[in-house]
């Protein structure tokens, strides 16, 4: 009977760590940045709107996304 008891704990520890390990592969990939070209294109456009809220002219932004 003592087996089968340190064997239910013994799964139900291994049961936990793999749960908790997959949780944090989980919520690391959710912070992972996948970049395309929509995104690139908004990123560009909220720069130069806020370039030009600071009173940058339009050579200057430009010059700015060749460098990137």
């Amino acid at each position: 009977m003592r087996i089968l008891y340190f064997a239910a704990l013994i799964a139900t520890g291994y049961w936990l760590i793999a749960l908790l390990w997959r949780k944090l592969l989980a919520t690391r990939q959710v912070n992972v940045i996948v970049e395309s070209p929509e995104r690139t294109a908004q990123i560009n456009a909220l720069e130069s709107a806020l370039k030009s809220d600071e009173g940058e002219t339009d050579a200057e932004i430009r010059d700015d996304s060749q460098r990137f």
